[in-house]
């Protein structure tokens, strides 16, 4: 896709690519041999930035090692949310979390429908948005360190997260100052768009692969809104896939390419919002987590935990070849045309 075909609209474009895949059929459903890149974060940074550049504009997924979070710190995240969603029932969940759609933040259950599906993704998550007010009687009290924990995960991802866009920022965005995306994203303050989710993927004990319906995904196809997005995995819980990415030399565009879960990695992403502050240079993958594939994989749960750099409200997205807009435009924006086409 080239940068002149991206519409200023920030609305269409993003979901019409999401939309296009539900008429698609079974053509969608290839998956690739290929794999996404891990890139070592202790290497040289000339190093680092020219592998993320490659990965960012090639494959459109890549994975990070050696980035300076403690894997202690990521246990104690899914141990928090291990056990937030296995030993509440769904009721207790949403009392202790209540979702609030003009909050973005609270518990969810099987409440989103990308356009690329039409059908409820399977799972279960809780959103942390971290603006002033929005976790205000969300916090769950199950179990007791929930929030500092949360909290402290936050600003670890947060900073890593700033840190990528930085090495980023100067082939991306060559028409801003130094340290404008980093800048532009703050935590708990009055305007603050950066999110933290907790997901489970609930076991399918019911069901063997070959009686899973057509068309159910455990999250349709879809595009991150923000700058850039964080993942953790856990080994031996697979299923995240992005699609080959259309601009690739040898790309083709119904191939999907598996992101696996590396012991130590993060998987990183491109988002929306990046891929028009840099005039399409980055681009916006597509990903999606496919159902279980053997009986094994429908016995147990999947966890992951995402993080969402995402430009405080009152942030311009100044490019070279559109209009400006506010980063809370923007995502109210893609935010109202994925309800409305869900």
């Amino acid at each position: 896709m080239a940068s002149a075909a991206i519409s200023s609209n920030p609305r269409s474009e993003e979901s019409e690519r999401e939309r296009a895949l539900l008429l698609q059929g079974p053509e969608a459903a290839i998956e690739s041999e290929d794999s996404v890149p891990i890139i070592d974060f202790s290497l040289p940074k000339d190093h680092v930035v020219e592998a993320m550049w490659k990965a960012a504009t090639d494959v459109g997924f890549f994975t990070i090692i050696n980035h300076g979070i403690q894997q202690d710190d990521v246990d104690s995240l899914f141990q928090v949310s291990e056990t937030f969603f296995s030993t509440l029932s769904q009721t207790e969940k949403a009392s202790q979390s209540p979702f609030d759609r003009s909050m973005n933040s609270g518990y969810e259950y099987m409440a989103q429908a990308p356009p690329s599906t039409g059908t409820a993704d399977q799972k279960e998550s809780l959103q942390v948005t971290a603006r002033q007010g929005t976790m205000d009687n969300r916090w769950p009290t199950v179990p007791p360190n929930f929030r500092s924990t949360t909290e402290h995960m936050l600003k670890l991802v947060h900073e890593l997260a700033c840190t990528i866009l930085s090495l980023l920022e100067a082939k991306a965005c060559p028409h801003l100052e130094p340290g404008t995306l980093a800048k532009a994203h703050h935590l708990w303050n009055h305007d603050g768009q950066c999110t933290l989710r907790l997901v489970h993927y609930p076991p399918l004990n019911h069901l063997s692969p070959d009686k899973i319906p057509d068309g159910y995904w455990r999250a349709g196809p879809h595009t991150d809104w923000g700058n850039v997005t964080l993942l953790f995995q856990r080994p031996g819980e697979e299923g995240l896939e992005c699609r080959a990415h259309p601009r690739a030399e040898h790309g083709l565009a119904n191939q999907w390419i598996p992101v696996p879960p590396v012991q130590g990695g993060i998987a990183v992403n491109i988002g929306d919002m990046l891929m028009r502050w840099s005039d399409g240079k980055l681009f916006s993958n597509l990903h999606r987590v496919r159902m279980p594939k053997n009986v094994e994989e429908c016995r147990q749960s999947r966890y992951s935990i995402a993080f969402f750099l995402q430009a405080d409200k009152s942030s311009m997205i100044e490019s070279q070849t559109k209009d400006p807009i506010t980063a809370g435009e923007f995502f109210q924006g893609r935010m109202g045309d994925h309800f409305a086409n869900s």
